[in-house]
């Protein structure tokens, strides 16, 4: 009977399918839930994948061109050409005419939205309401075929992308991995970044992005994709009126034919710029995507680096080599470096972290990995593939990535060939592919010095992939359109603790998210690094539990969990398959209660710790922000931001009594709360909960309210944070606000700052100094940890170092002139449009849903904040608005601090 009911259920699906098509529109395939669709008039395919748990859809294009499409001269060129179409002027909308950009059609409509190019492709998206799905739509139809591409919009545009590459050039892991590649690949135009060569960013003519355009962006060398809250037959409709009425390619489009050339011995490559720690990466050439050897090396890649108990994490970081390791693993269509990464601990030798990666690889390549290192690996891979299709946006981005490297099936069919990878599959690619003369060797070296030294530096063919034609029956969906009051379980537990509970029946998951009132600003007097460092203990053994053990426990489930120190509290994170959420719930209460705090996981916790201080004092944006909070708190404010060798001198006075004290008197029920969201039943969830935590002390929760304001300074400072030999500084603008959480002009300050910074490209400081002027890739406003305390309003902009006192002029120009006239009615329309829209897209996935209950606990408002934040906005008024710009944006006040290399007179 079950069979039966199966079928009948599967051939309801394919009638409905392909009933009542436009005649344009033909049926392709339907398979696991996805119908493919095409135009006949010109052979655009589009995939539709119905989700209806939000009212929230996403629909996004891929265009086939990406940086493998580019050579010698033009790298780059899709990127900039993505910038153009993105924003700029099309046959009927932008600037040139007098109207508004995409951008501010998109904000206007609270939409999470933008473009992206890597090397196999171009995408554009936009995640809306799902009554606005014909608005993302028409954009889509809008660029692929009418965009004006004026030589007086990329001039300006090129100065943001060669900002965008300057940003990048500041982080050594990247340039490092642009090198390892560089030299790995001598031939195949994978050798180069997506972003491209600054020179060839710089030169490349307004014409040249004409003929990639005319050469690449046609219907048929695209696929849309549309996932969430629809009705088939009116989408279609829609589909084929924005794009049945362009033609197919009059031409065939080019393709990559270059081969790259088998390695004959190993390469290196070194980096030497200012930096704080060292790092190490080892790339070796595998196969494209959809090689058979591609999945286990995905297994093989995820047992070398994922996890307390991977190879390398015990080979390396319990050994005191390395602070982190990482592995990347791309699904490109063409073969490219498996690249293994291992950030240096302090005062260890770049060889030597070397040698024990080899040492690893070697082993494995000889002897093989064991079945049970596999089952985990292959757990973790498919709770982690479904987490990345949880919701309409990360369903779409997902599948656009299998579509623009391999095709849709091959994404459906994932999960499944990676259950079939045996042990001796993963041996056998070791050893094919882990080859030493195969090997691509880069070194990061940090040097105290501005000056730069960097030295210059294969291949199967596609095999079909395994066959997958049984479909299976989509989960069903959970109600649509239900209040979150009423489809919230939630209870507070006799120790104080809260928990919030939503049954989404979308997909086979669940998320945790927490919180735990153990953040900086707890900190004892003296001891800054105490709430991050006892943060970082947590994972690493409770008094029942050793942490090899707990990662097992987690890795045979393939659930990830995680805490986050934040100024303000620690975040807790956990994923899983919904029947595993009782074993998440046991381990988290196990961490959060008992931990054991053992001797040497502080050792390397405490160097961990050390790292991350190093790497955030490289880094020119944080180094800003923490000079402004410097300048507008006293150091006996708990938004004080103590600087590194404050926080360095802390971490190693700190021993073990002072974490166990600390998390006695922070680590309770009353400073916890919970958030549950997925396919699992309420009531169970709750009952869990109470079984797992019901045992944590009550305690207190911290509470900062009783504090005074910190009001703004009578006269604006000015500071230079010299960072030689940094290609990008960041400029922030910023006074105290004096806004906290829970005042009744929240959103009223919330949609003042809009208008003037909220989005880089439709506020009013980025249509001048990133669209206008191109001066930066990303300038912004904000107001920065308005909690329970008031924090501060800022500006922050990436800018080259020459360019900095021309953005400061602009951006103080703009915020002045806004203070003296305030916002107008259609801007304040607009913010309304976009926080009551972006809210309402943010609860499209298990992990938003569960982050916004938290946050509605937090501040006491419960969960029918969910559906009242975007009537709160909408009731906001002009005059409430400009109110609220004169109060809270001192444009007279305002500090100055610069970070980077710039002169300091």
């Amino acid at each position: 009977m079950i069979r039966y009911a199966i079928a009948l259920l599967l051939a309801a699906a394919a009638s409905a399918a392909c009933a009542a098509l436009p005649p344009n529109v033909e049926h392709v395939a339907t398979f696991r839930g996805i119908s493919e669709y095409r135009l006949r008039s010109n052979g655009m395919p589009i995939l539709l994948v119905p989700q209806r748990a939000s009212p929230v859809a996403t629909f996004l294009v891929v265009y086939h061109v990406g940086s493998r499409d580019e050579g010698p001269g033009y790298t780059g060129s899709t990127h900039l050409l993505e910038h153009l179409m993105a924003n700029k002027s099309t046959e009927n909308y932008g600037r040139a005419h007098g109207r508004p950009t995409f951008f501010e059609m998109l904000y206007d409509a609270g939409a999470q939205t933008n473009m992206s190019v890597w090397n196999d492709r171009m995408t554009g998206y936009a995640t809306v309401p799902s009554d606005r799905i014909e608005l993302a739509m028409r954009i889509e139809a809008e660029r692929m075929k009418r965009a004006l591409l004026l030589d007086a919009e990329r001039r300006p545009e090129m100065t943001v992308v060669r900002n965008e590459f300057e940003i990048g050039e500041n982080e050594p892991w990247r340039a490092l991995q642009k090198a390892v590649v560089a030299s790995s690949m001598q031939a195949h135009p994978y050798r180069w970044h997506a972003i491209g060569y600054r020179s060839d960013i710089e030169g490349v003519s307004t014409e040249k992005l004409r003929e990639h355009y005319k050469t690449y962006f046609w219907p048929n060398n695209a696929h849309a994709i549309l996932v969430g809250d629809f009705d088939t037959e009116k989408a279609l409709e829609l589909f084929d009126r924005q794009y049945g009425g362009y033609a197919r390619s009059p031409h065939e489009i080019p393709k990559v034919i270059t081969v790259e050339p088998p390695q004959e011995g190993e390469r290196r490559t070194r980096v030497k710029r200012p930096g704080t720690i060292g790092i190490v990466t080892i790339g070796y050439i595998r196969p494209g995507v959809m090689h058979p050897d591609f999945i286990p090396l995905e297994v093989l890649r995820t047992i070398l680096v994922e996890g307390v108990n991977s190879r390398l994490y015990k080979a390396l970081v319990d050994k005191g080599l390395a602070t982190g390791v990482f592995g990347s693993h791309s699904a490109f269509t063409d073969p490219y470096p498996l690249l293994i990464s291992a950030n240096l601990a302090p005062r260890v030798a770049h060889a030597d972290t070397e040698a024990a990666i080899k040492a690893v690889l070697a082993e494995i390549a000889a002897n093989g990995v064991s079945d049970d290192e596999v089952r985990r690996a292959q757990q973790q891979i498919e709770v982690a593939t479904l987490r990345r299709r949880d919701g309409p946006n990360s369903y779409a981005g997902s599948l656009a990535e299998a579509v623009a490297s391999a095709d849709w099936k091959w994404f459906l069919t994932y999960v499944d060939n990676v259950k079939a990878v045996t042990a001796a599959d993963v041996k056998r690619v070791a050893a094919a592919h882990l080859v030493p003369d195969h090997a691509t060797v880069g070194w990061f070296i940090p040097t105290s010095r501005a000056g730069r030294v960097t030295t210059a530096a294969a291949a199967a063919s596609p095999q079909p992939r395994a066959d997958a034609s049984a479909p299976a029956v989509p989960a069903p969906a959970a109600p649509a359109n239900k209040p979150f009051a009423e489809r919230t379980v939630r209870k507070v537990l006799a120790n104080g603790l809260t928990v919030a509970v939503v049954e989404n029946r979308a997909v086979p998951t669940v998320s945790v998210r927490g919180l735990v009132f153990a953040g900086g600003v707890t900190a004892p007097a003296g001891k800054p690094a105490l709430p991050a460092l006892t943060a970082r203990m947590l994972s690493r053994g409770t008094t029942t539990r050793s942490k090899e053990e707990i990662g097992a426990l987690l890795a045979s489930a393939g659930a990830t969990h995680s805490y986050a120190s934040t100024l303000t509290g620690v975040n807790v994170q956990a994923n899983a398959m919904a029947r595993d959420l009782s074993l998440v719930l046991e381990v988290l209460a196990d961490e959060l209660a008992n931990p054991a705090f053992p001797a040497d996981e502080l050792v390397r916790a405490r160097r961990e710790q050390e790292n991350a201080y190093q790497q955030a004092y490289d880094q020119t944006g944080l180094r800003a922000l923490e000079r402004l909070r410097q300048i507008v708190y006293k150091p006996d404010h708990p938004y004080y931001a103590y600087g590194r060798d404050e926080k360095l001198a802390s971490l190693q006075a700190l021993g073990e009594s002072d974490l166990r004290a600390f998390h006695r008197a922070r680590y309770n029920g009353s400073g916890t709360i919970l958030a549950i969201v997925g396919d699992i039943d309420a009531a169970q969830a709750i009952a869990l909960v109470g079984t797992h935590f019901g045992g944590m002390s009550r305690g207190e929760r911290v509470s900062l309210a009783a504090l005074a304001r910190t009001a703004a300074a009578d006269k604006g400072a000015r500071a230079i944070v010299a960072m030689p030999g940094k290609a990008n500084a960041n400029v922030v603008v910023g006074t105290a606000s004096g806004l906290r959480r829970l005042d009744a002009d929240f959103e009223a300050a919330l949609i003042a700052n809009a208008a003037l910074g909220q989005s880089t490209i439709s506020s009013r400081i980025g249509r001048r100094v990133r669209d206008t002027e191109g001066l930066s890739y990303g300038v912004t406003s904000r107001f920065d940890n308005s909690d329970e305390l008031d924090g501060v309003w800022l500006v922050n902009m990436n800018v080259a170092p020459q360019n900095y006192a021309k953005a400061l002029q602009s951006t103080r120009e703009v915020i002045a002139d806004y203070v003296r006239n305030g916002a107008t009615d259609a801007e304040v329309a607009s913010g309304k449009s976009y926080f009551s829209g972006r809210y309402q897209v943010g609860l499209g996935s298990n992990g938003g849903i569960a982050e916004a209950l938290v946050t509605a606990e937090r501040f006491g408002f419960g969960p029918r904040y969910l559906d009242e934040f975007p009537q709160r906005v909408r009731a906001v008024t002009t005059s409430q608005v400009n109110a609220a710009i004169r109060k809270y944006f001192a444009a007279d006040r305002l500090h100055v601090i610069v970070a980077g290399d710039v002169d300091e007179r």
